[in-house]
């Protein structure tokens, strides 16, 4: 099962309609336009970035992921993290998983 960050950041195409996005991740749609920014996987990063296909192995279902971000494309998503990272730094002034979790909780 996901959980939805209540401070997820989104791209524009996404903002217009984030339900249509959850729905294609939580129902399995097919679509190659749709990239999950989540916590990190390990403590070796900071955020991990998904296809949505990625999210429908059984495997990722049980790990509990938590999508802090949505995007409409890779390039989309890779500046979703970079402006994830720049806020997470503005306010904490460091990037880790800790930190992460502490902003985004």
């Amino acid at each position: 099962m996901f959980k939805w960050n209540q401070k997820m950041y989104m791209d524009d195409v996404v903002s217009k309609d984030p339900e249509k996005y959850k729905k294609i991740i939580e129902k399995k749609k097919i679509t190659k336009n749709c990239y999950c920014i989540t916590m990190p996987a390990n403590e070796m990063n900071s955020l991990d970035i998904y296809s949505a296909r990625e999210l429908w192995f059984k495997y990722r279902k049980l790990q509990g992921i938590e999508i802090l971000g949505l995007a409409s494309n890779k390039t989309k998503a890779i500046e979703i993290v970079q402006k994830i990272v720049s806020d997470v730094y503005k306010e904490k002034q460091d990037v880790n998983a800790k930190t992460l979790h502490e902003f985004f909780s």
